[in-house]
């Protein structure tokens, strides 16, 4: 009896583990292929196309009962002519039934590509997003290398899961374009699920252009491949909540942002406090009436210098759809340092305008002050003169500091709890030159690493803000609870338009809510050497989009030869042409220091006709107010402003070259030469 069971018991196990799959069209089907054993082809079950298969056979198969299998050929793949039939409303969902027999190809093979929509690939056995195709709009170019169009490429996200062999395999390529989230699943197991920073967009489609699947793969077998448009519906609807730390306005802030359009209002929100003992209460109860984003602002709890738990739960039509902890460091920093209520920062009391140089050492320090930079950050040149010998570069990170006092530099000293680095706490934590914390730097993967980093470092040094520089800005609102101010790395030259510093910067005030400083890093070293003229285009663009401190990567990028010992790469100081253009533009720049230290002005100007290519922004500080002007356009561009409260005045500008403002009636025409930069202080 008990054998019969256990036979019964594993038949049935096979019968469940190997079942058919159950795939069929529906109303949002695009296409539906699988094999005809009949036809010996592969078909489209809903009739509209035909798809052309090169390198391959139908076979029959124990599960499908035929399969489509495409051998050794060089040219292996499946073409789906388009012609103006495939669109993606809503967004859209790739579904492959596949049993990969051997080891995924390394390059030059391709997963499912459509010039002009998108492109998913298996390198290194992960399923990756390689790019989609989003609105874009036209850029005017000088050289044959710069890009026609902004932006470019945009929204690769590396697969996470292995892809599994010797299997049949269910993998999921998915864009929803009501929450604008990219998804990629296998087996039903979500690998990453991504927000586009620009979010909600639609997907773009050319119809001229063909659809291929598993172009170049060799010894595969497909069971079926689905195109479907509309929402994927993938997972049950939810929300994100992300949780930002403000110790120096001793407030929390949780963000509630991607929520599903399809849950139900109102949406119940209860925030339960957890003290560090256990204790815990009911902070607040409320209701989101509305799907859109909501940012709310806690009051700190009193018992500081220790870590305390916000749970966030919610629910819709009576179910939850949402349960988080967030782990915050609770402090009250109180030192040299503070970040100030209107994002600038100060230094015994004084404000200024962080002017940040990667990669100095000692030896160019006064050359650093003599330039016009106030802040360096070498973490770089102490890791290659000490590379794993923790007290050498503790010793070296002292004459850091020491050589920046001497030349009135603050110093941005690494520390970073995932990497082992918190020793440098201890050795800088009391130094006046000390002004901030590296947290990370372009930091990927599971950035909860970066907020339980965060926490222990403000737990050891309240009082130094944490800086990270993120690059990949669908992250942003991941990085962001993990740092006191964060900074982007936009770096377009040559080929890019320099709107790239606009969205860059912008995109990471929104992720902060406007409620921590927003810093920009610039370019200038080995192939992204801007001309001066970029290069001051570059800094304005990012201070009028709201930058509240610029960082130029790098002075000192050589690595050592493992063989000569030698250093080689990139080194400004062999560049005099670059110095001089640093100088000019930190000359300009320091000028107008008041100006950069100024908050922007709750009323903007608005342009008629609208020119994405002009950026303006008005700044305002005791009873002053000025205009700030850029063209990331590499043409002259026009316009006609619309100014606030102002109805008749001339201006001459702060800058040179530019013509004088006029304005009548409110209105001020403006002609901003290419790459054009002009600051006004106005005058009614």
């Amino acid at each position: 009896m008990t054998r019969a069971f256990a036979l019964l018991a594993a038949t049935l196990f096979a019968v469940t583990a190997y079942a058919v799959p159950d795939v069929a069209a529906d109303a949002g089907t695009v296409f539906l292929l699988r094999a005809d054993a009949s036809r010996g082809a592969l078909v489209d079950t809903t009739g509209r196309f035909e798809p052309v298969v090169n390198g391959g056979a139908v076979i029959a198969d124990a599960l499908w009962g035929a399969c489509l299998e495409l051998g050794e050929g060089e040219k292996n793949g499946i073409t789906i002519r388009d012609e103006g039939r495939i669109r993606f409303e809503d967004g859209m969902t790739l579904d492959a039934w596949v049993f990969f027999e051997e080891a995924l190809p390394v390059k030059g093979a391709s997963l499912a590509l459509k010039p002009g929509s998108f492109s998913w690939d298996l390198l290194k056995g992960k399923l990756n997003t390689a790019w989609m195709v989003f609105p874009s709009e036209e850029i005017f170019t000088t050289t044959p290398p710069q890009f026609k169009y902004y932006p470019v490429g945009g929204d690769t996200i590396n697969g996470l899961m292995n892809v599994p062999l010797q299997k049949w395999t269910r993998l999921t390529m998915a864009y929803d374009e009501a929450l604008g989230v990219v998804t990629t699943s296998i087996d039903g197991m979500t690998d990453r699920r991504r927000f586009r920073y620009r979010g909600p967009q639609r997907l773009q489609s050319d119809g001229r252009s063909p659809l291929t699947l598993l172009q170049g793969f060799k010894q595969v077998r497909i069971g079926a491949l689905q195109l479907r448009s509309g929402r994927p519906h993938l997972s049950p609807p939810t929300l994100e909540v992300f949780a930002n730390a403000l110790p120096y306005q001793d407030k929390v802030m949780l963000t509630f942002d991607h929520i599903d359009p399809d849950l139900p209002l109102p949406i119940e929100v209860a925030i339960i406090w957890e003290k560090p003992s256990g204790s815990a209460e009911t902070l607040r109860t409320f209701a989101l009436a509305a799907h859109a984003r909501q940012d709310v602002l806690l009051d700190a709890p009193t018992w500081k210098d220790s870590l305390h738990t916000i749970q966030v739960n919610a629910t819709a039509g009576g179910r939850a759809v949402f349960s988080k902890n967030f782990r915050v460091a609770n402090v009250k920093p109180a030192g040299r340092v503070m970040v100030n209520a209107d994002h600038t920062l100060s230094r015994d009391g004084k404000k200024f305008f962080p002017l940040l140089m990667y990669h100095a050492m000692p030896e160019h320090f006064a050359q650093m002050a003599e330039l016009g930079i106030n802040t360096v950050l070498n973490d770089f040149c102490l890791n290659r003169a000490n590379p794993q010998d923790r007290a050498g570069y503790a010793r070296d990170l002292v004459a850091v500091l020491d050589g920046a006092a001497q030349h009135h530099l603050g110093v941005i000293v690494s520390a970073n709890a995932a990497f082992g680095k918190l020793f440098t706490i201890a050795e800088a934590k009391a130094h006046p030159a000390l002004l901030a914390w590296y947290g990370d730097d372009e930091p990927w993967g599971d950035l909860t690493r970066l907020h339980e980093s965060y926490n222990t470092i403000k737990m050891l040094a309240p009082d130094p803000p944490v800086l990270i520089v993120q690059n990949n800005y669908s992250r942003l609102q991941d990085t962001a609870p993990a740092a006191d101010i964060i900074a982007t790395d936009p770096y377009p030259v040559p080929n890019v338009s320099l709107r790239a510093v606009v969205d860059a910067t912008q995109a990471a005030r929104r992720a902060v809510a406007g409620n921590k400083p927003v810093w920009t890093v610039l370019p200038q070293y080995g192939a992204k050497v801007p001309t001066r003229e970029e290069l001051r285009c570059m800094a304005w663009l990012a201070i009028a989009s709201g930058a509240n401190g610029l960082g130029f990567f790098t002075w000192d990028e050589r690595i050592r030869d493992p063989q000569t010992g030698a250093l080689k790469g990139w080194f400004t100081p062999e560049h005099p042409e670059q110095v001089e253009d640093l100088r000019v533009v930190l000359q300009e720049l320091r000028s107008l220091e008041p100006v950069l230290l100024a908050p922007s002005a709750d009323k903007q100007p608005t342009m008629n006709p609208a020119n994405p290519a002009l950026h303006a922004l008005i700044k305002t500080a005791e009873g002053h107010r000025w205009l700030l002007l850029a063209n990331d356009s590499r043409r002259a561009e026009e316009t006609t402003l619309q100014l606030p409260d102002i109805e008749n005045g001339e201006s001459s500008a702060l800058t040179g070259g530019s013509a004088p403002l006029i304005i009548r009636g409110g209105n001020a025409p403006v002609s901003m030469s290419p790459l054009g930069v002009a600051v006004y202080q106005l005058i009614p």
